[in-house]
C-alpha cells in the first residue's frame, strides 16, 4: 500500500512539472513572436540605419564623370552662355543656374572661360558644374579699386583703411573726384587706382559714399595738366611725371593749350597706350 502511494506522488508531481514547462515554453514563444511582430512594423514604417548607409553608398557609387572645355563667350541669355570651343569644336550653350562660378567681373561677350560639365551629357543647354572666367573682357578694360574707409587726407594723398586692417596711401593730385562733401576721414570711399597699392599707387577716381549710385560716380576722368596737343590727341601730365594719351576724336582741342590743367573723361583703361577720350573741361579747384 506505501509503495503504491510513493508511485502515485511521483506521478503527481513529474506531471504537475512538466505542465509548468510547457507552459513557461508556451510563454517565451508567444514573446518572441510578438517582439519580432514589432520589429517588423517598425522597420516597415522607418528605414533603419542600415538601409540610408546602404543609400550613401549607393550615391557615392554614382558619381557623376566630369568634363570640361575651354572656350570664348559669344552670346548671353540670362543664365545661358553659348560658348565656342577653343579647339574647334564649334558653339554650343551651357546652363550655369546651378554652376559653381569663378570670376571678378561681370560677364561680357569675349570673355575666355572653362567650364566643368557631365560627360557625355546630351542635354541642350549643357548643364554645367563649375566655370571659371580666366579672362574677362571688362578686367582687361577696367582699371582695379578698392574700397576702404578714409583715414587721413592730404594736398595729394589718402590714406584708406581696408577691411583687413591694411592700410594705404595712394597719391590723389591727378584723381576725379565725386563726393557730396568733400573728401572726409571717416567714412568711407571707392578708390580707382593704377599702380601697386602697397608703392602709393595714384588714385584715378575717388567716390565717397555720400556719392554712391550717382551718375557722376559711373564716369572715370583723368585730371593733369596739359603737355601737349597734336591733331586729334592731347597729352596730360600726372603730378609723378607721367604722360598719357588721350584719343580726342569729334572734339575741340582749340580752346586748350599746353600748360592748362583739364579733365579728361575717358573709357577703357588709364593704362592702355592711347585712350579714347569722351570729353574734355577745364578742372575746377585745381
Amino acid at each position: 500500500m506505501k509503495k503504491t502511494l510513493i508511485a502515485v506522488a511521483v506521478l503527481t508531481l513529474a506531471l504537475g512539472a512538466t505542465a509548468c514547462s510547457s507552459k513557461k515554453d508556451s510563454d517565451a514563444s508567444t514573446a518572441a513572436t510578438t517582439e519580432a511582430t514589432d520589429a517588423a512594423e517598425a522597420n516597415a514604417q522607418s528605414p533603419g540605419a542600415g538601409s540610408e548607409e546602404a543609400t550613401e553608398e549607393s550615391t557615392e557609387e554614382e558619381e557623376v564623370e566630369e568634363d570640361y572645355m575651354t572656350g570664348i563667350v559669344t552670346a548671353i541669355d540670362g543664365d545661358v552662355l553659348t560658348v565656342k570651343s577653343d579647339d574647334g569644336g564649334g558653339e554650343k550653350k551651357y546652363d550655369i543656374s546651378k554652376a559653381d562660378i569663378t570670376r571678378e567681373f561681370p560677364f561680357a561677350e569675349g570673355d575666355s572661360v572653362e567650364i566643368t560639365f557631365p560627360a557625355e551629357s546630351t542635354q541642350d543647354p549643357v548643364p554645367v558644374m563649375a566655370l571659371e572666367v580666366m579672362e574677362s573682357v571688362i578686367g582687361q578694360n577696367t582699371d582695379p579699386s578698392a574700397e576702404g574707409t578714409v583715414t587721413e587726407t592730404g594736398d595729394e594723398t589718402i590714406t584708406l583703411k581696408m577691411e583687413d586692417g591694411e592700410t594705404y596711401t595712394l597719391g590723389s593730385a591727378n584723381a576725379y573726384i565725386v563726393a557730396a562733401d568733400g573728401i572726409t576721414a571717416g567714412k568711407k570711399a571707392t578708390v580707382t587706382y593704377i599702380g601697386d597699392l602697397d608703392d602709393e599707387a595714384m588714385a584715378v577716381k575717388i567716390v565717397m559714399e555720400d556719392s554712391y549710385g550717382t551718375p557722376e560716380a559711373d564716369i572715370f576722368a583723368f585730371v593733369g595738366d596739359v603737355a601737349q596737343i597734336e591733331d586729334n590727341n592731347i597729352i596730360l601730365e600726372s603730378a609723378d611725371g607721367d604722360f598719357y594719351t588721350f584719343i580726342a576724336d569729334g572734339i575741340d582741342l582749340s580752346g586748350y593749350s599746353v600748360g592748362n590743367v583739364v579733365q579728361v573723361e575717358y573709357t577703357g583703361t588709364i593704362t592702355g597706350k592711347e585712350i579714347p577720350a569722351v570729353n574734355i573741361g577745364m578742372a575746377t579747384g585745381r
